[in-house]
């Protein structure tokens, strides 16, 4: 989620990167093939190390392990993300987290297991009991050839802010998420060339709508298996070009409805663009291209158009890093038509205004236009925060935000919900 700078608020706390693009664009699944641009020459407000407050952990073997605790509480005005009748309450968030990495000279691997837990006070269907555990494992095979697998299953929580979400329901819809995915990576004089692919499993979980109709979900359940080469050329030392092919295969597991074909489909992505990292300037890449899915079912209508991948980092001074995030791709819709593209964008700005005190704000927008059906759904989010650096093994936290997403659409996915969340806690690092 990216941050705005909310009105009378002196300090507010940060959220998590990764968590926050996902909410953005709605992917379960990231790039397949990452854009390599950091050439070392830059270094953003949330990457600089501070060895008076970074965590030490604890050394066993060959590895450092690094455990945290996450402790908040939190307030949200609309706990059931409902388009009318709003219910305030209050809540606890533990998210418990263990990190073992290796100190190898050479390869690395990695262990990684977290949980996330929703406990409100009033409204109980809302509770979650969120985890992931997985790996990641690096083979220097040659100084100038890598081979990176990871297996990962996570049970997570779909945001009723995306487009692919049923709204008016009574719990939030879990599903369990489970990937493998592997990766090559050479490179020769200015050239990188890179392979890669995953597979990904999806399994959604029944939900109950506020009026105490329980909706399967069972045929959104799918497998997806994607594949990409990706080739960059650098025409400078901070300056390259990329192309890259993207094919990604899509099997549901059980029909739409009794006699209603699912949406299986097939997609390619080709995408060209510039990567870079200007010393003391910016750095990023930004890539536009062309996006086809094609489904097996006749029923459906086939989606392609223009698709656009960007991720600038802008450095005004040492203290200051302004992210800007803009993106095209295609989502399968849960309730009719074949599926929508999403569109959005997101600025995001973090400053160091004390060497331990990091404050971020920023805005984001994203809209998705339904294929097959006729209507839009758009979803707006500002927020803010900060977090206070106590010490290597406290850290002040304290979250905003706001959100807003409106529809052309009644019923389940329309017409209108908004949101607005205050967390306060601290972190745990020893």
């Amino acid at each position: 989620m990216f941050r705005y700078w909310m009105a009378g608020a002196a300090a507010c706390a940060l959220i998590l990167p990764a968590a926050a693009q996902a909410q953005m664009n709605g992917n379960a699944i990231e790039t397949v093939v990452p854009i390599s641009f950091d050439r070392g020459r830059n270094e953003s407000v949330l990457e600089r190390g501070r060895p008076e407050t970074n965590p030490i952990g604890y050394k066993l073997g060959g590895f450092t392990v690094l455990p945290s605790l996450d402790t908040q509480l939190g307030y949200t005005d609309n706990v059931y993300q409902t388009t009318s009748n709003e219910t305030a309450d209050g809540f606890l968030r533990l998210v418990p987290r263990v990190t073992a990495r290796s100190d190898w000279s050479r390869h690395s691997l990695q262990l990684n297991g977290s949980a996330d837990i929703y406990r409100y006070l009033d409204a109980k269907p809302r509770n979650q009991d969120g985890w992931s555990i997985g790996t990641i494992g690096r083979l220097d095979a040659t100084s100038d050839v890598a081979i990176t697998a990871a297996l990962d299953t996570a049970r997570r929580y779909e945001s009723q802010f995306s487009g692919a979400a049923l709204v008016n329901v009574r719990s939030v819809t879990p599903f369990q998420q489970s990937q493998a995915r592997l990766m090559a990576e050479g490179r020769v004089a200015r050239v990188r060339i890179v392979g890669s692919a995953d597979y990904a499993k999806y399994d959604f979980q029944s939900v109950r709508t506020l009026s105490g109709f329980l909706v399967s979900q069972d045929n959104r359940d799918r497998d997806v298996a994607r594949g990409a080469v990706q080739l960059e050329y650098g025409l400078t030392p901070d300056t390259g070009v990329f192309g890259q092919v993207t094919y990604t295969g899509t099997s549901y597991d059980q029909a739409l409805a009794p006699g209603i074909a699912n949406r299986d489909s097939k997609e390619v992505r080709a995408l060209a663009g510039v990567s870079l990292d200007l010393t003391a300037l910016l750095r990023g890449s930004a890539g536009i291209g062309y996006i086809d899915r094609r489904f097996t079912a006749p029923i459906y209508q086939n989606i392609s158009g223009f698709s656009f991948d960007a991720k600038i980092e802008y450095f005004p001074s040492q203290l200051t890093t302004v992210t800007f995030n803009a993106f095209r791709d295609i989502q399968d819709s849960t309730f009719g038509g074949s599926g929508f593209f999403n569109t959005g964008a997101a600025m995001r700005f973090d400053h160091e205004l004390l060497r331990n005190l990091l404050l971020s704000y920023g805005v984001s927008y994203a809209q998705n236009d339904f294929i097959g059906v006729r209507g839009k759904a758009r979803v707006s989010q500002v927020s803010g925060g900060a977090n206070y650096l106590a010490s290597r093994l406290l850290t002040g936290r304290l979250d905003l935000s706001y959100a807003r997403r409106s529809s052309d659409f009644i019923g389940l996915n329309g017409p209108a919900l908004s949101e607005f969340r205050a967390l306060a806690g601290v972190s745990i690092h020893p």
